[in-house]
């Protein structure tokens, strides 16, 4: 049903990398199975799953430019249930070397499709931009997750993340729907923070989650220790934002399967 998800917006500094990395982390103390995806050339989540700059490569990279199989270049990690197809350099000339392959859109799709049982949910965190391997994401999603900070740039980045959905789904017939939005790095005693997030659910209503990701030091640090928030602060608010948004993430996962699964199916041809 709904497996593979993006962590999406066009903005960078929202939380993205932050949010793979805690979801994946939560979900996998709850028994499943995680990919972790990363199609940053900057490999964030790869250093925050505590993988060595030394050993990010062969990378997702070489999946894409058809080197080596997933299965042969996905690695554990020490996070619980957590595995990786690591981000590298090698991704920042990605578009380049995929314009010219066919059906270079599906490349990421077409990748993972030998990976898809071995595991309950898979991850992808994307750069922050309209670029190829975006459209990859979007093709492979069977739903994806924004989140969202509470400024103004932060809401531009969604506007423009939409009018790539709508392309994609014009040109290409198919796209995902949006699994959640997610408010992130939320100070509740600042009167701005608190206008964008009341226009952030008045415009996407039920889409938005009830948890608000409070801004809070060892969400953080943690990264830069190559742990999760629930290893690295398990007591602190970070962890229990990050519990509350993978408890929400679950029960939309066993609720509104069967229905993007329908949606997902009705979805036009490709012109």
């Amino acid at each position: 049903m709904i497996k593979t998800i993006p962590i999406i917006n066009n903005k960078g500094g929202v939380g993205k990398t932050t949010t793979t990395v805690n979801l994946a982390a939560g979900l996998g103390r709850a028994g499943r199975r995680v990919l972790v995806v990363d199609l940053d050339s900057q490999g964030s989540a790869s250093f925050a799953l505590g993988i060595d700059r030394d050993d990010l490569t062969p990378s997702t990279a070489a999946v894409l430019f058809d080197e080596h199989s997933a299965r042969e270049v996905v690695r554990s990690t020490p996070t619980e249930n957590v595995d990786i197809l690591t981000g590298s350099m090698r991704l920042a000339d990605a578009d380049t070397r995929l314009s010219r392959v066919e059906e270079r859109e599906k490349r990421l799709a077409q990748s993972l499709s030998d990976l898809s049982k071995a595991y309950d949910t898979i991850l992808i965190d994307c750069a922050p931009s309209t670029s190829l391997l975006t459209i990859n994401a979007l093709v492979a999603a069977d739903a994806f997750i924004i989140p969202v900070a509470p400024s103004y740039l932060s809401l531009e980045g969604v506007v423009s993340l939409g009018e790539v959905v709508r392309n994609v789904r014009m040109n290409l017939g198919e796209a995902a729907p949006v699994l959640g939005v997610l408010l992130t790095m939320v100070q509740r005693d600042d009167e701005q923070t608190r206008t964008i997030m009341s226009e952030v659910r008045s415009h996407y209503g039920g889409k938005v989650f009830d948890t608000e990701i409070r801004s809070d030091a060892p969400i953080e640090r943690a990264p830069t220790l190559g742990k999760s928030i629930f290893e690295y602060a398990p007591d602190s608010q970070g962890a229990s934002d990050y519990q509350a948004v993978v408890d929400e993430v679950l029960d939309r996962l066993d609720r509104y399967g069967d229905v993007y699964g329908t949606v997902r199916a009705k979805q036009p041809e490709r012109a």
